[in-house]
């Protein structure tokens, strides 16, 4: 079970921390169900400092299930939008800019809504990495943190283990990024047509659970599993793979595996298939065509490895979630 808190304070927006919330729950119990897990996917908790309640920006008393201070531990936390003045908020809420570094060393992914980003920003967790946040914010946000790599013509960065959204219903964005990275596509899929979330919008993304994959801190397999996901269309080998990087095929799958808990072959297999659960949804292309794009020669054995990932056919997995981005 992933266990995430949402830090709440006055003058937060509600609908992006009980809609992420409610997105969450929906997914973990989902996940539930299908998989045969005996708990739901996720355990999310709203939490103030000191565990009483908050004012939020529509003037209502929302009460935390805890507090900040009593949680020793959580996989994951995220900060709302900031409604109010920033600057004030900023100043008012130093224990939660504390918490939050104390999260970062505990090395938990840490997720910022919107304007909640300069949360994030003033604890020093985005010095030097990619972050977005409220556009008409872009200008204060450079202004306060020079050191800052702000892209604000982007919905969703990640960057080690830090997450910013930016804006508006980002946060459904930042929610099904967070689903697929800790259940699967399958899951977020369903939860995104549920919702009617368009994922159409969000090609750019890149939700992806093969990220999950990467915070292992070894710099040549990271450089493998890039150069995997710009190469994944063509014929590759290991022997190929471990001459790119100086490397024999032995040692290449030996240090891959010690990195990431599998073979860069199953590696590469995953790159692939995601690939083409993104092209059967976004595109019009025939499943025959999708199996050259992504890789493969034998369609029957995509049809094989693909039913196995997702529990579908190709055929069957995009009659079911094709209309994701086009029920609105």
């Amino acid at each position: 079970m992933v266990t995430v808190t949402i830090v709440v304070f006055d003058r937060a927006l509600a609908a992006s921390f009980i809609g992420i919330n409610d997105l969450l729950y929906f997914a973990g119990n989902s996940y539930q169900r299908y998989s045969g897990q005996s708990k739901p996917g996720f355990q999310v908790r709203l939490a103030s400092w000191d565990g009483r309640p908050v004012n939020v920006m529509n003037g209502l008393a929302i009460t935390p299930h805890c507090s900040l201070q009593d949680i020793d531990r959580s996989d994951v936390y995220l900060v709302p939008t900031i409604t109010g003045d920033i600057e004030a908020t900023l100043e008012q809420n130093t224990h939660v800019i504390q918490a939050l570094k104390k999260a970062a060393d505990q090395g938990s992914l840490i997720g910022g809504n919107s304007a909640g980003s300069f949360f994030l920003a003033e604890a020093g967790l985005l010095d030097g990495k990619k972050a977005t946040t409220q556009r008409r914010l872009t200008d204060l946000f450079r202004e306060r943190y020079p050191l800052v790599d702000l892209r604000p013509e982007q919905f969703l960065t990640h960057d080690g283990n830090i997450l910013c959204d930016a804006g508006g219903s980002s946060w459904f964005d930042l929610g099904l990024y967070l689903i697929e990275l800790f259940c699967d596509h399958q899951t977020a899929m369903a939860t995104a047509k549920y919702f009617m979330v368009d994922l159409e919008r969000s090609a750019q993304l890149s939700f992806s659970p093969l990220v999950s994959k990467k915070h292992h801190g070894d710099p040549i397999v990271l450089n493998i599993q890039n150069w995997m996901e710009t190469h994944f269309r063509e014929p590759l080998t290991m022997e190929q793979a471990g001459e790119q990087f100086g490397l024999s095929s032995r040692s290449l799958i030996r240090r891959f595996k010690l990195a990431t808990g599998g073979t860069p072959l199953n590696y590469l297999q995953e790159v692939r298939l995601d690939a083409a659960s993104r092209l059967l949804i976004q595109s019009k292309q025939t499943v025959e065509e999708i199996t050259t794009l992504v890789g493969y020669s034998d369609i029957s054995s995509f049809t094989r490895l693909f039913k196995r990932r997702t529990g579908f056919p190709p055929s069957h997995y995009r009659t079911r979630f094709k209309s994701v981005g086009s029920e609105h």
